[in-house]
């Protein structure tokens, strides 16, 4: 009988290796920006800028001294480490999952970069200042131009990910299998509904407005928070598609959005009461990713990275045969 290894295994081939060290070096370096800018910015500009000066970041006047000595007693070095902390944390986490650690790169090269600049722009701005100086309008396109290239900084800076390792052989004996002929066709098509997104995205929306309507000029993390509204509004309602492609999840009020599985990635299908143990969400977990809207059965994909993707559906059984019918017609006509 196949047993499938468990996902805490710890005998896994370690499929995410390949540039982790780069990977990891990124993460860990974007945090310490926010240190060594401001550093740089003292050192050359204290002379030149007023006894006092205000720099508003996410809404909160802090008072600074143009010295080293008020620089180095500000909470700026407690935000540092607990970045320092979040990400690396966070990348020990995910230490075999190169599609998280690559999104970890991007934000820390995100608050690395942003952050920073921002600053920058205020401190900048008042040097040699007689008094207080209202905030140039170019400003906030400077800022939205280096927070869109920090973004793909990160993202090419993470480089290429490690191929997923390939799966050959045919489903087990024991898994639901329809037999398909040599020319039919694979389809199926179902959706889930998910309450609890919908209430995540019913809060998020409240704190965005009330954000816009508290006047703050961090406009970073109302940006932030109005995407993510709008991120968990769209996986409230997910539609799951089997074809000659794979096995794909797409998000239909935000159609550009999907995840495919390939078959090449998938070693069998079943399903199951339940969904195997673990976190599953559309972003990538280690026990695996999918879609669990409640109690029910699931269709479960056994994938070649020793991870499971799942999907809540009542004719999981259907899909499950589906799957592992095309699977055996393709891989005994790849063996023959």
């Amino acid at each position: 009988m196949f047993i499938p290894l468990s996902p805490a295994s710890p005998h896994y081939p370690d499929h995410a290796a390949p540039g982790r060290l780069r990977r990891l070096i990124l993460t860990a370096s974007g945090p310490l920006l926010l240190l060594v800018v401001p550093m740089v910015l003292v050192a050359l500009y204290s002379e030149r800028l007023p006894d006092r000066v205000y720099i508003q970041n996410w809404a909160v006047d802090t008072e600074t001294a143009a010295t080293w000595e008020g620089w180095v007693s500000q909470p700026l070095w407690g935000v540092v480490v607990w970045f320092e902390a979040l990400f690396v944390v966070s990348f020990l986490r995910y230490w075999r999952l190169p599609q998280v650690q690559r999104v970890l790169v991007v934000g820390s090269s995100l608050i690395g970069v942003t952050v920073p600049v921002s600053g920058a722009l205020w401190l900048l701005a008042l040097v040699d200042a007689p008094g207080a100086v209202a905030r140039p309008t170019w400003h906030l396109a400077v800022e939205i131009t280096a927070t869109a290239g920090a973004l793909a900084l990160g993202w090419v800076a993470a480089g290429p990910l490690p191929p997923p390792p390939v799966a050959t052989a045919t489903p087990p004996p024991h898994a639901p299998t329809m037999a398909l002929g040599p020319v039919q066709r694979v389809m199926f098509v179902a959706s889930a509904w998910s309450a609890r997104r919908l209430l995540i995205a019913a809060v998020m929306a409240a704190v965005t407005a009330w954000t816009v309507s508290d006047g703050s000029s961090a406009w970073q993390g109302t940006a932030l928070l109005a995407l993510w509204t709008v991120f968990e509004a769209a996986q409230a309602r997910t539609r799951l598609q089997i074809d000659g492609s794979g096995v794909t999840v797409r998000l239909p009020w935000l159609p550009a959005l999907r995840r495919t599985v390939p078959y090449s990635m998938v070693r069998f299908a079943d399903a199951r009461s339940e969904a195997p143990p673990g976190r599953y969400k559309l972003d990538d977990g280690n026990a695996g990713w999918g879609v669990v809207s409640g109690k029910g059965p699931v269709l479960a994909l056994s994938l070649s990275d020793d991870r499971w993707f799942v999907y809540s559906t009542r004719e999981a059984e259907t899909a499950a045969a589906l799957v592992n019918g095309w699977l055996s017609r393709e891989r005994q006509v790849g063996t023959a």
